[in-house]
């Protein structure tokens, strides 16, 4: 009961101090000051969290839109700089289908040729794809026209689906006719419709990767029809992409097709490296910036403690002339700073959370796509990470506000009442 009574006391005379803190000059600008500095620690720290993991998870989906968690290909073609054939059987398909955490698999061609007009010509990946391709990705980002429907007819589909940027620089629209050319062995020549124009932003894909008919492009290379370049596998859990890679590759292993070749599974880390080791780099800098707005949020909440205690000698005298003990008024002390580090982190908080609610409706912070394969900056609400960095704000502000509150043992009742 006395314990109660004497946390009741400290609890309002510390609230005493924060609503009277504007008749001490110094008191005032000190938990102003304080406030301001957990509010902007808390802010660039949420903000930095939101805005590195929404990047890191918007490029990482676009790539895997395009080309899968996990592929399987032929293993020569992991030292060579260009697709080599594989079999691709629908048993094959069925298996990979139930690997766990595999939500989806298809099958694709690749086949590098030319587009020609009579203004301009590019080299292009022309990507052969079948029934079992997912296009709603594509389809989320098309310009112009559609995304054609591969594979489902008895006869290979003319259309090609063109980027924006290959569609600018050759000067073509949706339904214009284009004619590309194959060098192998000989020379093909093949007239395309264009049907629909995409933009990803993601230039590694948009500068030269067009989208056709799978039994077009085996044709084209030379194959037969139960051979592609691989099959792709999209997944559930992107945690969960080496967990699938290791049991793909424990299926397939040492396993040869019809035609002699063997199997290989990379992951699309691996396929793709510098992008996700680009990636990786993002963690380093929030690591830093979290590191640099706790310092700051400490800091300025110890020096607001700092004047504040100083401004209270008197105070602090007359209080333990009249009784209080050392432990009592440093957490009166304590409790004050807690109320100046709530209400900063709550400021903090509200500011944050307008801003990326803002930035998440409207895209007003926007980003150049050549650089960043993004146009505008994105926005994702990691809750357990925005709950985790408030709580360590918290911990680590009162761990150092422990030490500042020492100040009041060295403080005397008759020397602290004539102070002034």
């Amino acid at each position: 009961m006395l314990y109660v009574m004497a946390f009741r006391g400290m609890l309002f005379v510390a609230k005493r101090i924060y609503h009277d803190g504007g008749r001490g000059r110094a008191s005032a600008s000190a938990i102003s000051i304080a406030t301001a500095g957990v509010a902007v620690g808390i802010l660039v720290m949420i903000v930095s969290i939101c805005v590195t993991i929404s990047f890191q998870r918007e490029i990482r989906d676009r790539v895997v839109s395009l080309v899968g968690n996990v592929q399987v290909i032929n293993s020569q073609s992991l030292y060579r700089n260009h697709s080599l054939p594989i079999q691709i059987t629908d048993s094959l398909m069925d298996g990979l289908a139930a690997v766990p955490h595999v939500a989806h698999v298809q099958r694709f061609a690749l086949c590098p040729g030319m587009l020609k007009t009579n203004e301009a010509f590019r080299g292009i990946l022309l990507r052969g794809v079948d029934a079992s391709f997912d296009s709603r990705f594509l389809a989320d980002n098309l310009v112009s026209g559609a995304v054609p429907s591969f594979g489902n007819d008895d006869a290979p589909s003319d259309s090609i689906l063109l980027s924006a940027e290959m569609a600018s620089l050759l000067q073509v629209s949706t339904g214009e006719k284009l004619y590309a050319y194959f060098f192998d062995k000989s020379l093909r020549t093949r007239r395309f419709v264009v049907s629909g124009i995409y933009k990803t932003n993601m230039a590694d894909f948009d500068s030269n990767m067009c989208y056709a008919d799978a039994r077009l492009v085996q044709r084209l290379a030379g194959w037969a029809p139960d051979q592609y370049s691989g099959a792709e596998l999209m997944l559930d859990d992107f945690d969960s992409m080496e967990e699938v890679s290791w049991q793909v590759s424990s299926m397939l292993f040492m396993r040869e097709d019809a035609y002699g070749q063997f199997f290989a599974s990379p992951r699309v880390d691996e396929l793709f490296p510098q992008i996700f080791s680009w990636l990786a780099l993002l963690d380093t800098n929030v690591a830093a910036i979290l590191i640099l707005m706790i310092c700051v949020a400490g800091v300025t909440m110890v020096s607001g403690l700092l004047v504040i205690i100083l401004e209270r000698t008197r105070f602090i005298g007359l209080m333990k002339a009249m009784g209080s003990t050392n432990g009592q008024l440093r957490q009166t002390f304590l409790y004050l700073s807690a109320m100046i580090l709530v209400r900063g982190m709550l400021f903090g908080n509200a500011i944050a959370f307008a801003f990326l609610v803002l930035q998440k409706m409207t895209g007003i912070v926007s980003l150049d796509p050549a650089n960043y394969y993004l146009d505008r900056v994105p926005v994702y609400f990691p809750w357990t990470g925005i709950i985790l960095v408030n709580i360590l704000t918290i911990v680590v502000c009162v761990m150092v506000l422990v030490a500042p509150t020492y100040v009041v043992s060295r403080i005397h009742p008759a020397k602290s009442i004539r102070f002034e």
